[in-house]
């Protein structure tokens, strides 16, 4: 659960601030999710809270921390490629998908060995 939560957290943070729209958007999202259906919303809710107050305290530290729980997916089924498509979405949450937003995902494909052009990240090389 800590590596989904932390890549939706990352980013959501990668803008600087997480709006509501984006924490309801993780919330929905992650109510469907597989992997993580055994824990509670609450329990979700809270550790997307922990993590992005990470961010706020300190962002360089916050996404590393974040990279590191999601490098824990790598290789693991179709769940790493789930977890970028519910990025992307939640980064759209809030009626855009900025430059921020969408280099946090390409960094996330990056991390779990995924081609950022197979979900529509323009910016990919």
């Amino acid at each position: 659960m800590e590596g989904i939560v932390a890549g939706c957290a990352l980013v959501a943070y990668a803008d600087g601030w997480v709006t509501e729209e984006e924490r309801i958007r993780m919330l929905g999202l992650i109510r469907g999710f597989e992997p993580i259906a055994a824990f509670g919303l609450d329990d979700v809710a809270e550790t997307f809270a922990l993590m992005t107050a990470r961010f706020s305290s300190d962002q360089n530290a916050g996404e590393l921390a974040a990279l590191n729980a999601v490098a824990q997916l790598r290789g693991a089924g179709r769940y790493p490629a789930l977890l970028v498509e519910a990025c992307c979405a939640i980064a759209a949450a809030d009626g855009g998908f900025d430059a921020e937003e969408r280099l946090a995902a390409i960094r996330i494909c990056e991390t779990l060995g995924l081609d950022p052009a197979e979900f529509g990240l323009a910016d990919a090389p």
